[in-house]
């Protein structure tokens, strides 16, 4: 938990103590509740009635939890400042900032909502947003949106369930492919813009200790949001849009053989890896080229300045159709949140204006800003990464109008060509959570030596049988129009 320079208030001192308390408690008692089995991600339980408030509580600052796993250390410290400069606005609210791991963060979240824990403003998982909608755990923000300004928001980037808006984006990350200029130059290739270019550079370019592509295969979302650009690029997709499995298509396996083929060339382990071990493998020149969004350009300028001249960003080339991966990272404020009215006016003040600039330019290029007016102060601003790099954070930002992902888009293919479609898989967690069907798949072809397509047709079946079990469990769906 990080609290910022708020510590130096007695009150929220006082009120920071009480708070960990209840939060113990109700996080020890949401564990042992998830133990015993209660946990269904296709049928959440009903929210529990909130606590009455503790001895005093009703006297002191409103208190706003702020759950976040933005945990780079930069990001910490101007989240801290800004929370500071809002108190100094509104001196009757306290923004508890409480840091949750990536990996950790749904469930804890889900278990802490049915305990009647006072969640507040908190990131949400993609593939978790159409199932708490449904429970009703989220509140609506339509009234956030028309402040800051509909038309402001690149298209996409607000995540809306039956015509009503329940998180808000505050960054997407756009996924390139980062690639060795020296090394290609040395070796006389060019700048890779179709799949034959990368698998002959990723051929020539593993040479000894050196491997031509990092391409992560661990049980993890890193995994299927990879695989998945090689399957949207290849005119495949998971499902119509309409809900119908179109795992089954012959593109789909043209695309798990590509995958393949290209994976022979990534370093030994990589069938442990998630997002992180690419970084690393980058940074130590270990590997040619990376696929990875603007987190990997920062830590190149921070830990590797030797690779930054040596060093450029491509659009990743994996098929004929022009279509990446773009993770959104959203806020959603719980329903049953006490300061509800609060928790908007501090959502609208951060995702609006310089205060989101601040933020996303605590890690730029990777932090790319969901409103139009930000992007362009983004590029335009001053400081000494940005002027080296401008072209680097104008190729993200122009590559967001390409952005998909699995567990927010479904049947974004439509006849071989993209077209991004707003439709939610409500069978998404059971699909693409960890382990999962994609990266169970890839890692028999990977670790077992399982001929592709054998373990494509397993995947085909058990995908129609999960989407087959929900539709039989929730008799009353109707697909959306598409």
């Amino acid at each position: 938990m990080v609290n910022g320079d708020m510590t130096a208030n007695p009150r929220f001192k006082l009120v920071g103590k009480r708070l960990i308390w209840r939060w113990f408690g109700l996080l020890l008692f949401g564990g042992l509740t998830f133990l015993a089995g209660c946990y269904a991600p296709a049928q959440p339980a009903a929210p529990t009635p909130l606590a009455s408030p503790l001895p005093g509580e009703t006297y002191g600052p409103k208190v706003i939890p702020f759950f976040t796993t933005e945990s780079d250390p930069a990001q910490i410290a101007i989240l801290k400042s800004l929370v500071t400069e809002y108190q100094r606005l509104h001196p009757d609210v306290e923004i508890d900032i409480v840091l949750a791991s990536p990996a950790s963060r749904g469930r804890r979240l889900l278990t802490a909502l049915a305990s009647g824990a006072d969640l507040g403003i908190f990131e949400i998982e993609p593939t978790l947003m159409t199932e708490w909608v449904e429970a009703n755990y989220l509140l609506p923000l339509d009234d956030v949106v028309k402040e800051i300004g509909p038309d402001d928001y690149v298209a996409g980037s607000l995540f809306t369930h039956r015509g009503q808006v329940y998180a808000l984006p505050y960054a997407i990350s756009v996924y390139g492919l980062w690639v060795r200029t020296d090394l290609l130059d040395k070796a006389r290739l060019p700048l890779p813009t179709t799949y034959e270019q990368v698998l002959e550079a990723a051929q020539t370019l593993t040479q000894g200790e050196l491997y031509g592509i990092a391409l992560p295969a661990g049980q993890n979302i890193a995994t299927v949001n990879y695989f998945s650009t090689f399957l949207w690029q290849n005119g495949g997709d998971y499902f119509t849009c309409d809900g119908q499995v179109a795992f089954g298509q012959p593109e789909v396996l043209a695309a798990v053989k590509k995958w393949a083929a290209l994976a022979r060339y990534a370093p030994p382990g990589f069938t442990t890896w998630g997002y992180s071990e690419q970084i690393e493998a980058f940074l130590r020149g270990r590997v040619a080229m990376s696929m990875y969004a603007g987190r990997l350009g920062t830590n190149i300028a921070d830990k590797a300045p030797e690779l930054e001249d040596q060093v450029t960003v491509v659009f990743p080339a994996w098929g004929p159709e022009k279509v990446t991966l773009g993770v959104w990272s959203r806020l959603a404020i719980a329903a049953g949140t006490r300061h509800q009215a609060e928790a908007k006016a501090f959502l609208q003040w951060l995702l609006s204006g310089d205060r989101l600039l601040r933020y996303n330019l605590t890690v730029p290029g990777h932090m790319i800003p969901p409103l139009k007016s930000v992007q362009a102060m983004t590029v335009a601003y001053d400081s000494p990464y940005i002027r080296r790099h401008t072209d680097w954070l104008r190729s993200f930002n122009e590559w967001a109008a390409y952005t998909n992902h699995p567990a927010m888009n479904m049947g974004s293919i439509r006849q071989g060509r993209f077209a991004r479609s707003e439709v939610v898989p409500p069978w998404g967690s059971a699909v693409f959570g960890t382990p999962g069907i994609i990266d169970k798949m890839l890692q028999e072809i990977t670790l077992g030596g399982r001929d592709p397509e054998a373990a494509w047709q397993d995947a085909v079946t058990e995908l129609e049988r999960i989407v087959s079990q929900w539709k039989a469990q929730h008799p009353t769906w109707q697909p959306p129009e598409c």
